[in-house]
């Protein structure tokens, strides 16, 4: 005398990566670091409508989506340590990465459509891999023979197909965006006397999507109308 209600997701991922790192001492006060990353990702995804169980019916799988992402990765540092005479050791560092994260598919659209004349939520059939690009610039500083430190850093992170989950049509879907985030940091520590200690640490951010994408606003759906 009951209907249930199920919404499933199933996947199989195979992943394989390999990663290497190398350093270069280029002068006693330089150092470079080099890494280098690979992966491939291999999902297959089954496709099957959320719906309410009927006597003498299932679930029955829609369609099979197999997706595959063979990605280069990695880091770049150069690391400065100069003689300073207000210092007692510095570090000045630059590093830029690219990171990665595979794709995907979505779950289809619910096997009975409930919105009536209110119209539909597209559900994009997949969703790309999202790629970052972050480049950091800081310092690390000891002064005053080890009473103060005082550490830095500026950064910038540029994300191609950021990925968002909304929940949709009872389902949660994945959308990609074009993200910036950019800001800096800064902490410090001041010990002046054995067992007396300040801290202070605070930090900027700020983050935009690329112009000309949109989503739907779900806690709005109206837009106050």
């Amino acid at each position: 005398g009951h209907n249930y209600f199920r919404s499933a997701n199933p996947y199989r991922l195979n992943s394989y990566a390999g990663f290497g790192e190398a350093y270069y001492q280029v002068l006693p006060e330089v150092k470079l670091t080099a890494g280098l990353g690979w992966t491939d990702d291999n999902k297959t995804f089954w496709d099957i409508p959320s719906w309410a169980f009927l006597e003498g019916g299932g679930y029955p799988v829609e369609s099979i989506v197999n997706q595959q992402w063979k990605e280069w990765t990695g880091r770049f540092v150069a690391d400065w340590t100069p003689k300073l005479d207000f210092t007692d050791q510095t570090l000045i560092y630059a590093s830029y990465s690219r990171g990665y994260k595979g794709g995907g598919a979505n779950p289809p659209r619910p096997a009975v459509d409930i919105t009536g004349d209110q119209g539909t939520v597209a559900h994009p059939a997949t969703f790309a891999p999202e790629f970052i690009d972050a480049y950091e610039l800081g310092t690390k500083d000891t002064l005053l023979d080890g009473a103060v430190t005082m550490n830095g850093d500026v950064f910038y992170y540029d994300y191609k197909g950021y990925q968002i989950s909304q929940i949709v049509d009872r389902t949660s879907i994945n959308l990609n965006f074009d993200a910036k985030v950019s800001g800096a940091e800064l902490e410090s520590t001041w010990e002046p006397l054995p067992g007396l200690r300040f801290n202070f640490a605070g930090g900027y951010e700020t983050s935009s999507v690329d112009k000309g994408q949109s989503a739907i606003d779900l806690i709005d759906r109206t837009a106050g109308n």
